[in-house]
């Protein structure tokens, strides 16, 4: 560990094919004795001792100038590099020594090097405490001294500390994306190739393969042109790795072609390095991408004969565990018993050690071996300690985002388990060694460990614990960072702002955003305990289903089981499983349906009819008779997908027509609202409607992608969206909930923020949203600012923090329940921020909707959620109505209630009870004047987003 970081000459990336002579240590004597003051003069006595018969003559010598020179930190210094050409052991003092001077005499440079060496050598020891310190005080001296290139190379070892030690991936890389434009483009070669070179392990091991497939190839280029073998071979391999993962996550078969030809590239580079680590790796990896004719196999069993016999040479536990499971799984249909030998080997020695990721990797290959070679029981076991290790693995990471991040890469793992325990309670047709009924519940089990987990620990939290390690001073921190990042955005929406502005202000925007994620505090655990199949069918109603959806993948490359997809139909009656078609079929259908239905013109009702039949036709039929609302519990591509559009005959009736909808992250969290205190329709409804923006103006186009910004500087005002938020408090006026409407300038964040919002029931948004899928924490609500403190950009890091107390949000704003997807985790949506910040149910839209469209439909909404109705139940009367209006899907379907489906909103004021107050009255009044006002005007087909 931490050997490529450290700075003594010789041991880090050296591009030179070999060393100059060394010079002769009377030479070094003259050297000193004409310049004594500098590095150079010390420096020659390393290459001195490069001679291994003259390091003892070296060692005396610089012994003694040390002596005569106590004030000379390079002196310590250099006798560390010369020690360390022996031992660790000899170099500590001297790097502790140098460390020291340089401190006194107030020499940045000269402190950090030092440090920065003496930490390798902690590391080496296993002192990772002491380490700890060493790299902080090296990261506050670099920070300190004004220097670029040494607050990079600072900045590099922390992330290097972090990854290695902590196996905080992802910190490291918000370390290592601060660190990046200190070191791009003007640093100095050896820093460049030192920071691509951390980011290239720390991207791939956090999922990241985008961009570790990008900071790869850079390092290729830079390496070829300077000659350093080493890290080429490095950044190769790492390229065909990527690119192995790819192939496992999008199933794409010609990208198996690609990716052996870039593992041959690497074996090639490797070999031209001779690096025995580099080699044995990527031999490694061409065995487990040759395919299965003969010559192949051949090919691949030579391979592993020589990763073995490498490993061996090495003495690598890490690299014999590697090798044997990959040589394993291979071995598994010609040579069963020496498939399990091999795997039950590797496993020993992953157990061993201290690396969960190697663990979890063995346990997955030692799970894959006894489903080919073993009852399947037996697969099972492994499968679920494979589980039990990435669970480990997840507690690494100190914020929630990093942790879906790293979750996200091993979803497969939860599919297959799932998928396996289904076919072992004979669901797939074979003989079943599990009764059904168990089986069943196992695989639920696993589904629930799988889904929106760093939501369900946030919610947990939220009732159980306090926020955990946060302290009055990184509140301080944190409330200042944020204050800077109100102030560039707002520099970021003006149209006037120039290109060298624009782009200074985002570098600015990008650091400010790191540094506010690592003052968060960290992930917050309460007492969780996913919900039991059984615990879900006692707690749905007779009018109740749940749906769980689980999207996997038939096979993995190697053809082996990777669980399948299914289709889990809960009720209070019981459980049963369907066989859906696999992730990749469904991917494509539903991305179709989607294209379709945004045409307005009926040709998606073939595809509507296709995915219902797919998706839920056996289900349906089996449902009971009673069962009138639907829990949807989506997976991978389903998320986006407008059920309430599929129909099963193409003259038929939507689903909305037979069944409310609701769609759910997680059976866990339904319970968890399910089982919340429960909710009074007593209080306010707050409307926000129609916020007063500024007017864009052209300006040059950045170089920069600035996004939302841009987006939202454009956006200009939603008339229909002011009636509807009139509608809204005209609708709730004989109601529980009284109406509070503002609307323009007085639709502001600062409003919503000073809000008494423990009153509130009901927060209803009528606004533009702007999604950003690349950088999901910068979608926003837009807001009129309301104070100079405030941008109108409201994020999700703000909304967190609304403190909502079971309330119902709707968010009348294009594509609010949409946004990037991850994996396990599902959508990270706006709509998702309000859970997070305590609303049990949200109403929030898929796709953009026209502003007249959006208006009507919301109206109707209110109108039925103020008779009583529940929330699910009041959107589907009003979806009917718009469907009775001969409206296309696209104008209602993409309006969905997420959460808490029976939640009660809004409750009807006895016959005759007066008006609460003059304030609701005068609410209403002028609402019925400016409603036939805007009436007047005409409609407009603006939508709320661009």
């Amino acid at each position: 560990m931490g050997t490529l970081l450290s700075v003594c000459p010789g041991l880090a990336f050296s591009a030179a094919p070999g060393p100059p002579q060394p010079p002769a240590l009377e030479s070094c004597r003259e050297r000193f004795a004409a310049r004594p003051e500098g590095r150079e003069a010390a420096m020659c006595f390393y290459q001195c001792a490069q001679v291994a018969s003259a390091r003892d003559a070296v060692v005396r010598e610089l012994t003694a100038l040390m002596a005569r020179h106590p004030d000379h930190g390079w002196l310590p210094l250099v006798l560390g590099h010369v020690g360390m050409l022996s031992s660790s052991k000899a170099a500590e003092g001297p790097y502790r020594r140098a460390a020291q001077t340089f401190r006194r005499l107030q020499d940045a440079e000269g402190e950090v090097l030092a440090a920065i060496n003496l930490r390798a050598i902690l590391l080496a020891q296993g002192r990772t405490q002491e380490a700890w310190d060493w790299t902080r005080r090296v990261v506050e001296v670099a920070s300190a001294s004004g220097r670029p290139e040494l607050h990079a190379r600072a900045l590099i070892v922390e992330a290097s500390q972090l990854y290695e030690v902590s196996l905080d991936l992802g910190r490291a890389f918000r370390v290592l994306k601060r660190a990046e434009p200190l070191v791009f483009p003007d640093g100095a070669e050896g820093l460049k190739k030192q920071y691509l070179s951390v980011m290239s392990t720390v991207s791939e091991r956090l999922g990241q393969l985008e961009e570790a497939s990008d900071v790869n190839a850079r390092l290729v280029e830079l390496t070829r042109s300077t000659g350093d073998l080493f890290l080429e071979a490095h950044a190769r391999f790492t390229l065909a790795n990527v690119a192995l993962r790819r192939l496992e996550r999008d199933h794409v078969p010609e990208d198996r072609t690609r990716a052996l030809a870039l593992a041959r590239q690497a074996l090639a580079a490797a070999e031209r390095a001779g690096s025995p680590t580099l080699v044995a790796r990527a031999v490694r990896l061409t065995a487990d991408l040759l395919g299965d004719t003969p010559e192949e196999r051949r090919e691949a069993d030579a391979l592993l004969e020589r990763c073995m016999a490498l490993a061996e040479s090495l003495d690598s536990n890490e690299r014999r565990l590697a090798c044997l499971w990959t040589r394993a799984e291979r071995r598994a249909d010609v040579d069963p018993a020496g498939a399990i030998q091999d795997s039950e080997a590797s496993l020993r020695l992953a157990s061993e050690g201290d690396d969960p990721l190697f663990l979890a990797l063995a346990l997955r290959g030692r799970g894959t071996v006894a489903y080919r070679t073993q009852p399947l029981p037996q697969a099972l076991a492994h499968a679920e300690r494979a589980l039990d290790a990435l669970e480990s693995l997840r507690q690494t990471q100190s914020d929630a985002s990093s942790q879906a991040e790293l979750f996200a890469t091993w979803a497969r793992d939860y599919h297959r388990l799932a998928g396996w325990m289904l076919e072992a309670g004979g669901a797939t047709g074979k003989p079943a060694t599990l009764p059904f009924g168990e089986a069943v519940s196992r695989a639920f089990a696993v589904s629930e460990r799988l889904r929106a987990r760093t939501l369900l620990d946030a919610l947990v939290a939220f009732r159980a614990l306090a926020d955990s390690g946060d302290t009055p001073e990184r509140r301080a921190q944190r409330s200042e960072v944020q204050s800077r990042l109100v102030a560039v955005q707002r520099q970021l929406l003006d149209p006037s702002l120039a290109n060298a502005g624009r782009e200074a202000a985002l570098k600015e925007l990008q650091e400010l955003e790191r540094r506010e994620r690592d003052l968060r505090p960290a992930p917050r655990h309460g007492a969780r305990e996913f919900a039991s199949l059984a615990s879900v069918e006692q707690g749905l109603g007779e009018d109740e289903a749940l749906l769980a959806f689980l999207v996997g993948d038939d096979e993995d490359l190697s053809g082996t089981s990777a669980g399948g997809a299914w289709l889990f139909v809960v009720t209070r009656g019981g459980t049963h499983v369907h066989r859906i078609p696999e992730r990749t079929r469904l991917a494509a259908a539903a991305t179709l349906f989607s294209g379709l239905v945004e045409r307005r013109d009926d040709s998606e009702l073939g595809a509507a009819v296709a995915l219902h039949a797919q998706l839920l036709g056996p289900a349906l039929a089996g449902l009971p008779p009673t069962v009138r609302r639907l829990l949807l519990v989506p997976d991978g591509p389903l998320h986006d997908l407008p059920f309430a559009a599929l129909r099963e005959r193409r003259d038929g009736p939507p689903l909305v027509a037979r069944y409310e909808l609701a769609l759910v992250p997680s059976a866990s969290l339904w319970r968890h609202w399910h089982g919340e205190s429960p909710f009074r329709p007593v209080g306010e409804a707050l409307v926000l409607a129609d916020p007063e923006l500024g007017q864009g103006a052209s300006r040059p186009a950045a170089r920069a992608r600035t996004g939302i910004f841009d987006e939202a500087a454009r956006l200009g005002a939603l008339p229909e969206a002011r009636r509807e938020g009139l509608g809204v408090a005209k609708e709730l006026r004989d109601t529980h909930v009284v109406p509070r409407l503002l609307v323009g300038s007085d639709a502001s964040e600062r409003a919503l923020k000073r809000a008494d919002l423990s009153r509130v029931r009901v927060l209803h948004l009528a606004a533009h949203a702007v999604v950003d899928a690349e950088a999901p924490e910068r979608s926003a609500l837009v807001l009129t600012p309301g104070a100079e403190e405030e941008d109108g950009i409201l994020q999700p890091r703000e909304i967190t923090q609304l403190r909502l107390d079971g309330a119902l949000v709707v968010l009348s704003a294009c594509r609010s329940a949409s946004g990037a997807v991850l994996p396990g985790e599902g959508v990270l949506s706006l709509a998702r921020a309000f859970f997070e910040a305590g609303s049990s149910a949200v109403v929030a839209s898929l796709w953009p909707l026209r502003d007249d469209e959006a208006a009507d439909l919301v109206e109707h909404f209110y109108r039925h959620l103020a008779t009583g109705l529940s929330v699910s139940a009041a959107l589907r009367a009003a979806q009917l109505e718009a469907i009775d209006e001969g409206l296309p899907p696209a104008a209602w379907a993409g309006l969905v209630v997420l959460g808490d489906a029976a939640l009660v909103a809004a409750m009807p004021r006895e016959e005759g009870a007066p008006m609460a107050g003059l304030a609701a009255a005068l609410v209403i009044a002028a609402a019925l004047l400016v409603l036939l006002a805007l009436r007047r005007w005409g409609r407009s087909g603006t939508a709320r987003c661009t």
